[in-house]
C-alpha cells in the first residue's frame, strides 16, 4: 500500500539585498535588513552549548532497553490476556512531577507496568544544566493586574490538571490570584507604596491640600483624622493594565486614589456638599492640578516623597529613575537559578527546583500509529489533549484504541472483513499481520516513525514552542550519519501541512518525510519524544534550548551592525489585526523619539516574501535588539532573538503569560504594554529602560 506521505528535500534560499534601504524615517525594509550570505559576527544565544547524555545515541539505547524488557519481562507480562492496558509515560502521571532512569508504571486498571514500551530519560549533562541554571535572566512584571484576575489564570487548587493545565494562563511567578496582582504591573508598585508610606504620612500630604483648597478648607477635618489614619484600607493595585505613559506619575495616581476614598469614607466630602460624581471628579483635578503645577510646594513636595525607590541590584540613570516615575516600570538582573517559577518548584521532578524534568522518549517495536499508539495488548496515548483525557477518564476502557482496527472489519473484500472474534483479537491480529507480511497490511508501512503528534499541529504558534522542539533534544543521533531512515509524524491534515517543512529545514534536514494524521500508518520502530504541553514554554523548557541552539548552529552566527534594531511585529493580514495602533504615525513618532543609534522595522504579516521563508524570518528576529508587537503567534520567534534582547508585548486581560515565559527562560527583558495605548512615548520608555 503506498504511504501518503509529504516528502520534501529542503532547501530554503532567501533571496535577500545586502543593502540597508532607509525610509524618510530611518525605518528599514525588512527583507533587506537580512544578510543574503552567513557571516561570523557577534552573536549572544542564551548559552552557547547544551548537551544530553545518551541523546546521540537515543536509538540504540532505546532499541537495548527494550530487548532486555522482552528477554525479562516483568511476571505479568507473562500471563496471557486479551485486555488492552492504557499506557502512559511515568514522568507524565504527575504532570512532569519526577525523573526517570526507565519508564514502568501504568495507569492500567490492574496498576501494571508496561509490557511492550519502554522510556529512558536523557538528562542534561552538569556543564549544560550549571550553564542554564546561572544563565543571566530579567525580573520585571511579567503580567498585568487584568490577567491576574481574569479567566486566563486559574487558581483553584483542587481543579486536576488538563492539557491546558490547571493554570495555564502562566507558570512563571506567584501561584495565588493574590501573589499574581502583587507582582503584576500596577500590583508591585501599590505592594511598595503601601509599604512605605503610612496612613498617618498620606493624611499629613492630604491636610497640606486641604487647609489651601478654597472648597474643603472649610470643614474641621480634625474630628475625622482618626478614622481616616485607622480606617482607610489601601488599594491593591493603583492600574489593571499594562505599562503605559500617562498624564499623572503612578505614584501621585496613587495618592488621589488614597484621597478620594478617604474622603468619601470620613464624610469629608460630604460635610463639603460635594456629592455628585461630578463633583467628585472637578475636586480631584483641582488636586491634581495643585500636585502639578507645584504652586502649593509643601503639598507638591510631600506628594514626591511618597514614591518609593526603584528595588534592584543596580545603580539607576537619571533617565531609568524617570522611567519608574513617570510608568512604574522597573528592570532587575537575576538568574535562572532563582527562578520565580512556584509551578516548578512544587514538582518532585524538576531540576533544582527550577527547572522542567529531563527530555524523555518511549519507544516500541511492530505499532499501529493512530489516534494512539497500538501495540501488543497495550496503548499509548500521544498528544496533550488525548493524553490528558485519557488520564481523567482512566478508569474507562481506551475505546480509541480500536478505531482504526474496527473499521477494517466493516471493509469488503479484505483478509479482515467480516470479523467475528472480539475487537481486541481483531485489533493485535491486524497488528501481528503487519508484523509478519508489510504486502498483507492495510496500512501505509514504515520501517522507523518519529512520533510527535499533538493537537493543533495547525496553529503556528502551538507548532513552534510544543510540537516541533519535541525533536531538538535528539537533534545530533537523528542527523547523524549512521542514523537510519526515518519518517516523522506530525499529526496534522494534509492540506494543513505548510510551513511545517521549512522548519526542519532550520535544524538541518536536507531531505524529510512527513507522515499526516488523516490515516493510520504502521511502524517496525516507533519513538516518542518528551511531549510539549500547552501555554508554557517553561515547561518545555529543554526542547526549545535545544532548538534554539541547533538553528542558531544551522543559520549563524550573523554580523550584526553597531546600530540597534526595533523590530515591530504588525499583523495587516491577521485574524486579530493592529495595524490601526502599529501604524505609520506610530512608526515615525516611535523612530523620531528614540536616539539615532536605533532603527525601526517592520515585520508585516502581509510580507508575502517574508511569510513565505522561515529561515529569512529566523534570521530577522536573530538581528533584533527590541521586539514589539501584540499578544499572539507572531511573538513566537522570540524564540530565535538573542539574549539580552527588550520584549515589548501589547496585552489584554485574556491573554496568557506565555510570552512572558518564554522572553524570561531565554535571557529577554520583558514588559507587558497596556493594549489601551496608542502612545509611542510608552514604548520608548521601555527601550530607554531596557538598554539602559
Amino acid at each position: 500500500m503506498k504511504p501518503r506521505t509529504v516528502s520534501i528535500a529542503i532547501a530554503i534560499v532567501c533571496i535577500c539585498s545586502a543593502a540597508l534601504i532607509f525610509s524618510e524615517v530611518h525605518q528599514l525594509e525588512l527583507f533587506d535588513l537580512i544578510p543574503s550570505s552567513i557571516t561570523h559576527g557577534s552573536f549572544s544565544s542564551s548559552f552557547d552549548t547544551i548537551e544530553f547524555e545518551g541523546a546521540s545515541e537515543f536509538l540504540i539505547l532505546l532499541r537495548t532497553a527494550h530487548r532486555k524488557k522482552i528477554a525479562n519481562p516483568p511476571p505479568h507480562c507473562q500471563e496471557q490476556h486479551s485486555k488492552v492496558n492504557v499506557f502512559n509515560r511515568a514522568i507524565e502521571i504527575d504532570w512532569i512531577g519526577r525523573n526517570i532512569s526507565a519508564v514502568e508504571p501504568t495507569w492500567s486498571s490492574f496498576n501494571r507496568s508496561s509490557c511492550n514500551f519502554v522510556g529512558l530519560a536523557f538528562p542534561p549533562t552538569k556543564g549544560a544544566l550549571h550553564a542554564a541554571l546561572q544563565q543571566t535572566t530579567y525580573i520585571s512584571s511579567f503580567h498585568t493586574v487584568s490577567q491576574c484576575i481574569s479567566d486566563s489564570f486559574q487558581w483553584e487548587n483542587d481543579k486536576p490538571f488538563t492539557c491546558l493545565g490547571n493554570n495555564f494562563g502562566g507558570t512563571l511567578g506567584a501561584n495565588t490570584e493574590k501573589g499574581c496582582i502583587e507582582e503584576a504591573v500596577g500590583g508591585y508598585q501599590m505592594k511598595l507604596w503601601n509599604e512605605q508610606n503610612s496612613n498617618d504620612a498620606l493624611f499629613q500630604c492630604l491636610k497640606y491640600y486641604l487647609d489651601t483648597d478654597e472648597v474643603l478648607r472649610e470643614v474641621d477635618i480634625t474630628t475625622h483624622m482618626e478614622d481616616m489614619i485607622a480606617n482607610v484600607t489601601r488599594l491593591d493595585y493603583v492600574s489593571q493594565r499594562g505599562y503605559s505613559r500617562d498624564d499623572t506619575d503612578w505614584s501621585t495616581l496613587a495618592f488621589l486614589l488614597w484621597s478620594e476614598t478617604a474622603l468619601k469614607l470620613t464624610g469629608i466630602l460630604e460635610a463639603a456638599n460635594i456629592t455628585t460624581s461630578e463633583q467628585i471628579i472637578r475636586n480631584l483635578q483641582r488636586m491634581m492640578a495643585v500636585i502639578g503645577s507645584g504652586k502649593n510646594t509643601t503639598v507638591t513636595k510631600c506628594v514626591a516623597e511618597l514614591l518609593p525607590p526603584m528595588i534592584g541590584n543596580k545603580s539607576y540613570t537619571p533617565e531609568e529613575q524617570r522611567v519608574w516615575k513617570d510608568t512604574g516600570a522597573y528592570l532587575s538582573t537575576s538568574t535562572m537559578q532563582e527562578s520565580p517559577s512556584s509551578l516548578l518548584r512544587n514538582l518532585p521532578g524538576s531540576l533544582h527546583g527550577v527547572l522542567p524534568p529531563s527530555p524523555t522518549a518511549i519507544y516500541s517495536v511492530h505499532a499501529l500509529l493512530g489516534e494512539v499508539v497500538n501495540v501488543n495488548s497495550e496503548a499509548y496515548f500521544p498528544g496533550c489533549t488525548p493524553y490528558w483525557n485519557a488520564i481523567l477518564r482512566q478508569e474507562a476502557p481506551p475505546k480509541k484504541a480500536f478505531i482504526e482496527t474496527d473499521l477494517e472489519a466493516k471493509k469488503n473484500g479484505t483478509i479482515f472483513a467480516n470479523w467475528k472474534n472480539s475487537r481486541h483479537y481483531l485489533r493485535n491480529e491486524i497488528i501481528k499481520t503487519c508484523a509478519e507480511d508489510d504486502s498483507k497490511c492495510p496500512f501505509p508501512t514504515f520501517d522507523l516513525v518519529i512520533d510527535i503528534t499533538q493537537v493543533y499541529c495547525g496553529g503556528f504558534f502551538h507548532w513552534m514552542i510544543e510540537i516541533w522542539p519535541r525533536i531538538g533534544p535528539f537533534l545530533d543521533g537523528l542527523l547523524s550519519e549512521n542514523m537510519p531512515k526515518f519518517a516523522i509524524r506530525i499529526g496534522c491534515e494534509s492540506s494543513q501541512i505548510g510551513f511545517h517543512p521549512q522548519f526542519f529545514g532550520l535544524v538541518g534536514f536536507e531531505n524529510i518525510t512527513l507522515i499526516d494524521s488523516e490515516s493510520p500508518v504502521f511502524a517496525k520502530e516507533v519513538i516518542a519524544p518528551t511531549e510539549g504541553f500547552s501555554h508554557s514554554p517553561l515547561l518545555n523548557y529543554w526542547n526549545l534550548v535545544a532548538m534554539r541552539q541547533k538553528v542558531f548552529s544551522h543559520l549563524g552566527p550573523i554580523e550584526k551592525s553597531e546600530n540597534k534594531t526595533v523590530l515591530v511585529i504588525i499583523r495587516d493580514a491577521s485574524r486579530r489585526p493592529d495595524a490601526n495602533i502599529f501604524n505609520r504615525k506610530f512608526l515615525n513618532e516611535l523612530s523620531d523619539g528614540l536616539p539615532d543609534i536605533y532603527r525601526v522595522v517592520p515585520f508585516r504579516s502581509s510580507d508575502k516574501k517574508m511569510m513565505a521563508c522561515m529561515a529569512c524570518q529566523a534570521r530577522a528576529f536573530m538581528l533584533a535588539d527590541v521586539i514589539i508587537g501584540s499578544h499572539g503567534a507572531g511573538l513566537s520567534h522570540t524564540l530565535f532573538a538573542p539574549a539580552g534582547a527588550a520584549i515589548l508585548e501589547r496585552v489584554d486581560k485574556s491573554d496568557s503569560g506565555i510570552y512572558s515565559e518564554l522572553a524570561f527562560m531565554l535571557g529577554m527583558k520583558y514588559f507587558p504594554m497596556d493594549v489601551n495605548t496608542h502612545h509611542s512615548g510608552s514604548y520608548i520608555d521601555m527601550i530607554t529602560l531596557a538598554n539602559g
